[in-house]
């Protein structure tokens, strides 16, 4: 949850590139296209500010898309894992529930849930091993 957070805060707070930056990229990086061939020095110019202007600003959309992207992907893995979760049997997902999300120690885990320590384990076990094969099973259909 931290991560997708802090990814909306990348994305909301994303500042386009200043100038400078790009010119230093521009001057630092490998003629990668085409070379136009004239002898008008204005047109030359001219040429050099458009193509600036478009890198810019696809160096901004790209930028602002791959953060985009990297959110919904972190939103949609913890989507993945809570509807994994909701699927255990109901004391193990009470288990998972407590140890991993509410971050109870193992004492208050037993103690709220009335088990012995060696049965909290073997629930996390199998709970951990269930979710495992789950996500497993949705990466093999996709």
């Amino acid at each position: 949850m931290k991560d997708i957070d802090q990814l909306k805060f990348e994305y909301k707070a994303f500042k386009d590139l200043e100038s400078e930056e790009v010119i230093e990229v521009l001057n630092f990086s490998s003629a990668s296209g085409d070379r136009v061939i004239t002898s008008n020095i204005s047109d030359k110019t001219c040429k050099i500010a458009l193509v600036y202007n478009e890198v810019t600003k696809r160096m901004n959309k790209e930028s602002r898309q791959e953060i985009y992207k990297m959110m919904k992907a972190a939103e949609f893995e913890i989507t993945r894992l809570n509807y994994c979760i909701e699927r255990l049997e109901p004391k193990i997902r009470e288990v998972i529930k407590k140890i991993f999300m509410e971050k109870l120690s193992w004492s208050n885990v037993c103690q709220k849930c009335s088990i012995s320590e060696k049965t909290l384990n073997k629930y996390k076990n199998r709970g951990i091993d269930e979710i495992t094969s789950m996500f497993n099973l949705s990466r093999l259909v996709s």
